[in-house]
């Protein structure tokens, strides 16, 4: 997969999307969808005995920082500057209880930070267009955190897509390997820049072992939100000491 193609396109959508995407914020973190996450990530906070370090991967405009406790130091990564920029004046930022964040333009896939860098690291609501959840990536993830430290993201639940969509999806894998090879590069491109990645639960906990994670839980929950419809497989893993 070509990571710096799949970028530019992503960085394109956002420069469009950004400020609309931070007026979104003050919609979703009022919904069922955002309480429920927000619950779990002070619950894993809390589970510390002592101020974390965290790391956010792909945190837009800032939409989950308030929900942090128990936190010393936070680091913010992106791919969008625009996002970035917003995310200095967050979603309730009179909430922000974490003293020390930092925002940085990163692409995950292509960068890395040193080994046992973070309590906690979390991505919630980047994985499914353009970002898949890849083994080489969760790996980073464990080389980044420290002994018993803990990961938590989100990503489609195919199981929740319309049917008319896996309908479509699975017509399109019936007929590719008949179509003429010209069509078969065409349909290759457009897919190569607008990729979509989903799991069912089974796809996620298979890749998961295939990982350094030897300690992980996925549940498939409804996202209850104005913003997005259909279910999100979640993730809790550790890094087992």
């Amino acid at each position: 997969m070509d990571y710096h193609a799949v970028e530019e396109t992503i960085k394109a959508g956002y420069r469009e999307v950004s400020t609309r995407y931070r007026q979104d914020d003050e919609i979703e973190v009022t919904t069922p969808n955002h309480q429920r996450l927000g619950t779990t990530l002070q619950r894993l906070c809390s589970s510390f005995a002592f101020p974390i370090s965290a790391l956010e991967v792909g945190c837009g405009t800032g939409r989950h920082f308030h929900s942090l406790v128990n936190t010393a130091e936070l680091t913010g990564v992106d791919i969008s500057d625009e996002m970035l920029k917003l995310a200095e004046n967050p979603v309730r930022q009179e909430k922000i209880t974490t003293k020390k964040i930092t925002l940085r333009r990163m692409n995950v896939y292509l960068t890395s930070f040193p080994p046992n860098s973070f309590d906690l690291i979390y991505s919630l609501g980047m994985f499914g267009n353009g970002c898949p959840v890849t083994v080489e990536l969760c790996n980073k993830f464990f080389d980044w955190l420290k002994p018993g430290g803990k990961l938590l993201f989100n990503t489609p639940d195919v199981a929740g897509l319309p049917f008319s969509y896996r309908a479509k999806k699975n017509a399109r894998e019936l007929i590719y390997p008949l179509l003429p090879r010209t069509m078969q590069q065409s349909l290759d491109e457009r897919a190569a820049k607008h990729p979509f990645f989903g799991f069912t639960t089974r796809g996620l906990e298979d890749l998961l072992c295939q990982t350094k994670f030897s300690k992980f839980e996925v549940k498939s929950h409804v996202c209850e939100s104005p913003l997005w419809r259909g279910r999100h497989l979640e993730c809790i893993a550790s890094k087992v000491d």
